[in-house]
């Protein structure tokens, strides 16, 4: 993979909490966006991949179909729904395969989606509000924890037995998301700043985690263009090149009988990755690390090698990931700040950071940037650079 391919362009769509549109024409709007960041037409591609698709997963989107109409592809050499993988960037990393492979030369990988609950009844209940609780969920559901929240408040309840991480450290991170996302006219988040005293505050939504522990829900898409780094001089914007690429779940895909949930998938991930460069956790400049919840934000930085979780509230506390810092963090407010773009929207924000066009938030001189996605057993992440 080393050097092989390019991501040549990067797209958003409008973002807001609600935007009254459909998912199709925000991915539509978000793919025309890389594209034209690319300085490439529809006519260059010849692939199209997503994350999700329909039926393997809680969270939908446009269809493959659908946005081959819409987009007028004339082309289509490799497609590919849901991806080749764990985390939600499995389809950006299968993409890259397929090119690396030969099956594509630039393929549009895009993630859209609509803020969205899921409400689960168990058949035979005193409600039948959303979907039956059938299958695996049919043994979870009827205990609280269908999936998200509850789900990884078991593993932040284990990080806080095994390491004694606090409230405030998990506060220390979301205090620098909501600080970051001050500085990104995308984010959700805007207004005066938040305090320790207004996150001990808010509301627990299954202990040790609280709203704000938790990702905000948004309307939006965001899209990327893979190519192969040939190309790279022909392109309109200065590509950012894959070095590296882990991709992993560990000893089993079941959330629930995780053996050792004092680690996640990214720990298996983080070793594919360091074991396929050069590069070292202290060459990294800049780390888009996956905060779908800001308990899973603190396992990817231990994960990674960046610092232990016993000693991750004092490394936060000191100014460690914040702008100014040696390596900052979810520099584009994170999903916890910015709000939930799935990972996507990390790597759109390593790209730009590494092409020095982030304005107010950019780190200056940044030639390494990481990106991390994913919870659990699910773990994407990949290594990039000028």
């Amino acid at each position: 993979m080393d050097g092989k391919v390019a991501i040549a362009g990067v797209g958003y769509s409008q973002i807001a909490r609600s935007t009254g549109r459909s998912e199709g024409s925000l991915a539509v709007e978000a793919c025309t966006n890389a594209l034209a960041d690319a300085g490439l037409t529809i006519d260059d591609v010849d692939g199209i991949s997503v994350w999700p698709d329909r039926t393997s997963s809680v969270f939908e989107g446009p269809s493959i179909s659908y946005m081959h109409r819409a987009l007028g592809m004339k082309t289509t050499n490799f497609w590919q729904a849901y991806g080749s993988g764990p985390g939600q960037l499995s389809s950006i990393v299968g993409a890259a395969h397929a090119i690396v492979a030969g099956a594509a030369s630039t393929v549009v990988c895009f993630r859209a989606h609509l803020r969205q609950e899921q409400r689960f009844y168990v058949p035979g209940g005193a409600s039948a509000a959303g979907n039956p609780a059938a299958g695996d969920q049919a043994f979870k559901a009827p205990y609280g924890v269908p999936a998200g929240t509850p789900r990884f408040a078991l593993w932040a309840q284990r990080q806080a037995h095994e390491y004694g991480v606090t409230d405030e450290d998990r506060g220390e991170l979301v205090l620098l998301t909501r600080d970051h996302a001050q500085l990104n006219p995308r984010a959700v988040w805007h207004g005066k700043p938040l305090t320790m005293d207004d996150y001990l505050s808010s509301d627990l939504i299954s202990s040790p985690l609280r709203i704000l522990d938790c990702d905000m829900p948004v309307d939006g898409a965001v899209a990327v263009v893979l190519t192969r780094a040939e190309n790279a001089p022909d392109l309109r914007s200065a590509p950012a090149i894959i070095r590296s690429v882990g991709h992993a779940s560990g000893p089993t895909l079941d959330y629930d009988i995780w053996p050792d949930m004092t680690h996640m998938g990214s720990r298996y991930a983080a070793e594919r990755l360091w074991a396929g460069t050069d590069l070292k956790p202290a060459d990294v400049d800049v780390a888009q690390i996956y905060d779908g919840f800001s308990t899973l934000a603190l396992a990817w930085l231990q994960d990674m090698g960046f610092v232990h979780q016993r000693e991750v509230g004092d490394w936060l506390r000191a100014g460690n990931g914040r702008l100014g810092s040696s390596m900052p963090i979810c520099t584009d407010g994170g999903q916890l700040g910015g709000g939930r773009l799935h990972a996507f929207g990390k790597v759109a924000e390593a790209v730009l950071q590494l092409r020095g066009e982030c304005g107010p938030r950019q780190v200056p001189g940044a030639e390494v940037s990481l990106v991390c996605a994913g919870g659990g057993p699910a773990a994407t992440t990949f290594l990039l650079t000028k």
